[in-house]
């Protein structure tokens, strides 16, 4: 070839790649935007909603059920009305790529218009005169537009599309259409969507998003967080775009963005030109986490900088009063400020139904310390209740409402009272002093995300330069506080194991993205949901009045506790072979609870449980070497009930125990005597269990009595002023306590035995009194507690029924056709790990919080049963009696 033909060669390939180049960019986005109205919040582009199965990861996620292109997705259904034909709609929809959009018809419902591509004239022919059975095409015309309106054999609308510069524009409804042509005939001023991303190539994704945020109301309530993810997502801007590149097999589920612009909130400002640092406090969240909030960033000094330049011009009455107990010394907790700011909301537990737990990373805390015991003594009118001693970390309690606010911006809000402690590298402030206790018992224990198998390396990876983060688990955000999602998603939540937004900033562009993380551990179809039996204990005759199943709550390891007839203490750790191994010589069968728990505060739980004359606590050390302690209460009448609280000096668990006479005793630690309670009054028919109330300022003891008397006793026994409350009517359970949303402060609250809520105020007032529905004259309520007395739900009765309602009085579901003198129980392990059990007969079912079964078959037992649960596998066992056998089943969860 001659050099002159070569150069026109390469010449003419330069153009065609240029020319070619110069297309894929300058053609913009795939969807019509043309044709799309201006009140659009959200438009989807993709070629695979209308494939039989569009599926990613290993966990088989079915992308056409994700929020958004779910409904997309379902309208695509309409199309069987206009053809016959299956085969023939396949032909006409494969490997086209179809447009949607949403239009707001009223606050709660989308109106959604479908775009598909027009091939050919003999396309558009059979869109003209559809020819199916049971419906009736009519025609109208809107600007010299002729639409098609669908019309069944009563004359009812169906749909209505029109077929327009090669395109097949559909939809529920007719007012769309017409204001589709109205967009396209007029020469309009470009909506802000489309002047968003109309230039954006992506053609190269299965699937485009494009919304405006005001649209994720629609996915998932603010009221989850009450307010806090709506404030958190302003960092995010008003205009996202999310692309799915291909469908995967392996891994989480990337939905990347190509960049908007930055919003104009603080955070998103004080954070933006500055990188994002990788996550490194997984040994300091709390696995009672269900949404976490951060941001950090890797410079220290430039985020401090401008950290301290926002908050000259940020005003607040918090940080106003603030200043006003402690002046220029209020400096000192935002001049040390690291980084990093977490937030935590974690599971509904123990009555709190709002828990909060913010770490501040903080690099001065000697230097603060004298700073907080006067701010909280300045600050706070009750007298001993500003600072206080758990576990060996300080505890200050600041009565400033929103004080985390004030000082770190409105993003941290939900504080009336805040008490603050210090665990390296973070101050730790918490809207109430349970949840902060709560909070340090996992850190020390090692419940944390540093022991979770899904969460031990989110954010870790060095690539990650996302200044904003937002980590959902979604079962346990799915079960936040009884609250619903304005729409669930069950093949998201049953596959997935979190849900992770993250928010890069440079320069005057946001990059949002959300990632989808499967479930690490798959259960096969034929073993999920099966109850299967593990093992079983020849045990003729069984001494003891409860079976002891125990659980170690790091690992979730189990075993049961047995006594024989010469009151020799048996223990079966190995639930494949049952083999029993003998630990100590008691006095007594057990004829209480059992527990497993750090009674010694020592840093591993201790097996506690009483016989009727003794309680007992066994600790076995690192070589399996066995120590008993023994406690023998100052009465001569027999042990009843035990029951575990918390509160002990230095934060250690301490022990109630009730006798035959009604009276109760305190164990406090197993180098003192066990003390008696009550000394001025005899109780009777206390209802169990005796109720802990362990707050700063507000310690004591909730004892309810058949009768309807609430006590409220201090920590000396002595009954607190304002008590006994007579609530006037019979109670069949104990009262609890519960925060107040309002005044973060407690209350106690309880359920009568004809169904009124009942809340009483600290000063022994009856503050509310709410009549829950009660279908017929006959029924009965009562508060069904964990056998650890970690949570508690209302439970209401009548002959063979039993319904499940949560504490808010809403019904769960109904169990029908149960045998009389059936027994009841309620199983916690996490809020998204509950379980109802129902003896009825000779038989035990157990069931989920949304009425479902667990298992394929009921269990024998001719005593309640007890049950455990193994995180790491999702697995429940329940400990059974039945035919002189102690046996352990086992149910695989997901």
């Amino acid at each position: 070839m001659s050099i002159k033909k070569i150069v026109v060669f390469l010449l003419a390939l330069g153009i065609l790649s240029g020319g070619y180049f110069l297309y894929r960019w300058s053609r913009g986005s795939s969807a019509a935007w043309k044709f799309i109205p201006s009140n659009a919040v959200v438009v989807i582009t993709s070629e695979h909603l209308q494939d039989s199965s569009y599926t990613a990861t290993e966990a088989g996620v079915d992308l056409k059920r994700l929020p958004f292109l779910d409904i997309a997705s379902d309208n695509l259904s309409l199309l069987n009305l206009l053809a016959p034909d299956r085969k023939q709609l396949s032909d006409f929809l494969k490997e086209k790529v179809l447009s949607y959009s949403y239009h707001p018809r009223t606050s709660t419902e989308w109106g959604v218009i479908m775009y598909i591509p027009v091939k050919n004239d003999e396309e558009a022919k059979w869109l003209g005169s559809p020819q199916r059975p049971g419906i009736r095409a009519l025609h109208h015309t809107f600007q010299n537009q002729r639409i098609t309106d669908i019309i069944d054999s009563n004359s009812r609308p169906l749909f209505s599309y029109l077929v327009k510069d090669n395109f097949l524009i559909v939809s529920y409804y007719g007012d769309l259409i017409e204001d589709v042509v109205r967009a396209s005939s007029l020469n309009l001023e470009s909506f802000r969507l489309k002047s968003e991303f109309s230039q954006i190539h992506d053609s190269d994704y299965g699937t485009s998003l494009y919304l405006n945020s005001e649209a994720w109301n629609s996915v998932i309530s603010s009221e989850h967080s009450d307010g806090v993810l709506k404030e958190f997502s302003r960092n995010f801007g008003r205009y996202q775009d999310f692309h799915i590149e291909k469908s995967k097999e392996k891994g989480p589920l990337a939905l990347k963005s190509t960049g908007t612009d930055s919003p104009d909130y603080y955070l998103a400002g004080i954070t933006n030109g500055i990188p994002g640092a990788p996550f490194a406090g997984h040994r300091h969240i709390s696995q009672q986490t269900s949404f976490l909030y951060r941001t950090a960033v890797v410079d220290k000094e430039a985020f401090q900088k401008n950290f301290l330049k926002w908050h000259k011009s940020y005003k607040s009455e918090a940080w106003n009063k603030l200043n006003y107990y402690i002046s220029g010394e209020s400096n000192l907790l935002i001049e040390n400020l690291g980084s990093e700011l977490i937030l935590c909301q974690l599971e509904e537990n123990n009555s709190i139904s709002d828990g909060k737990i913010l770490l501040a990373e903080f690099s001065n805390y000697e230097k603060l310390r004298p700073v907080l015991q006067k701010l909280a003594k300045l600050a706070t009118q009750e007298s001993s209740v500003s600072a206080d001693q758990y576990q060996g970390y300080d505890i200050y309690s600041v009565p400033l409402p929103e004080l985390p606010a004030g000082l770190y911006g409105p993003m941290f809000k939900g504080f009336p009272r805040s008490y603050i402690t210090y665990i390296a590298p973070y101050l730790v402030i918490s809207n109430n002093s349970q949840v902060l206790q709560n909070y340090i018992v996992d850190y020390e224990n090692q419940i944390t995300w540093k022991q979770s198998p899904e969460y031990d390396s989110v954010l870790t990876t060095s690539k990650n330069e996302a200044q904003l983060s937002l980590i959902v688990n979604l079962r346990k955000a799915q079960t936040r506080a009884g609250k619903q999602a304005a729409k669930n998603y069950n093949d998201l939540t049953s596959k997935i194991e979190s849900v992770v937004f993250q928010c890069h900033f440079d320069g005057n562009k946001a990059y949002p993205e959300i990632t989808l993380y499967p479930k690490k551990r798959q259960t096969a179809s034929k073993v999920l949901n099966r109850t299967f039996l593990n093992i079983n204990i020849e045990w003729p005759v069984i001494y003891d009045t409860e079976l002891a199943a125990l659980q170690n709550p790091v690992d979730g390891s189990s075993e049961i506790l047995l006594t024989d007839q010469n009151n020799n203490l048996l223990r079966s750790s190995n639930l494949y072979e049952g083999k029993t191994k003998a630990v100590a010589r008691l006095n007594g069968p057990i004829v209480t609870a059992a527990y497993k728990l750090d009674f010694l505060n020592i840093g591993r739980q201790q097996r506690i449980f009483a016989t009727k004359r003794s309680i007992y606590v066994l600790d076995e050390d690192d070589s399996t070497r066995i120590s008993t302690f023994t406690g023998t209460l100052p009465s001569a009448q027999p042990i009843t009930a035990l029951y575990s609280i918390d509160g002990g000096n230095e934060g250690s668990n301490r022990l109630i125990i009730k006798n035959e006479a009604e009276e109760l005793f305190l164990w406090e630690n197993v180098m003192k005597p066990v003390k008696r309670l009550n000394r001025s009054i005899q109780f009777e028919s206390i209802q169990s269990p005796v109720v802990a109330l362990n707050q700063i300022g507000n310690r004591g003891f909730i004892v309810t009595q058949k009768n309807g008397k609430i006590y409220l006793l201090k920590e000396n026994g002595t009954v607190r002023p304002g008590f006994p409350t007579d609530i006037l009517t019979r109670t069949e359970s104990a009262f609890t306590w519960a925060q107040n949303s309002e005044s973060g402060q407690p209350e106690l609250v309880g359920v009568s035995v004809s169904g009124e809520l009942i809340r009483i105020g600290l000063d022994g007032n009856i503050t509310s009194r709410k009549q829950l529905l009660r279908p017929e004259p006959g029924s009965r309520f009562r508060t069904l507690f964990d056998r650890n007395s970690l949570d508690w739900i209302l439970v209401r009765s009548l002959n063979s029924k039993t319904a499940i309602i949560t504490k808010d009085g809403n019904e769960l579901f109904e169990i029908k056709d149960i045998l009389p003198n059936s027994i009841i129980q309620y199983h916690f392990f996490g809020v998204d790990n509950r379980f109802i059990s129902i003896k009825s007969g000779n038989y035990t079912t157990v069931f989920d919080m949304t009425g479902k079964r667990l298992g394929d078959k009921a269990i024998p037992s001719e005593m309640p049963v007890q049950l455990t649960y193994q995180p790491g596998y999702y697995k429940l066992l329940i400990f059974s009696r039945s035919e002189e056998k102690v046996q352990v089943w086992s149910v695989k969860l997901r």
